[in-house]
């Protein structure tokens, strides 16, 4: 739903495997995350950033899934997104 990544999916996949918290990585699933899909791959909750995650029916899945007490949210940090680092690349690359 997103633009391109910088990361393939093996390497995001690498990276959420790396963290200690984490028991299994489900590779190719859906984006759009409701109480069924969690229930298919045994998760308790879905965990994302403080912004909104909308589906294509125009629902807040984090809303929805906090509902229901399956929602952890993670506070972004200010600079670290996809967004700001692909901003700051093009900037050097203008640079030089």
């Amino acid at each position: 739903m997103k633009g391109p990544t910088i990361l393939s999916t093996k390497e995001r996949s690498d990276i959420i495997r790396s963290c200690r918290w984490v028991d299994e990585v489900a590779e190719g699933t859906e984006y759009s995350v409701s109480e069924e899909v969690l229930d298919r791959y045994n998760c308790q909750f879905y965990a994302h950033g403080d912004d909104a995650v909308i589906d294509a029916d125009g629902n807040d899945i984090c809303a929805l899934l906090a509902e229901k007490g399956r929602f952890k949210m993670f506070k972004r940090t200010t600079g670290v997104s996809t967004t700001d680092i692909i901003g700051k690349l093009l900037i050097l690359t203008k640079e030089n």
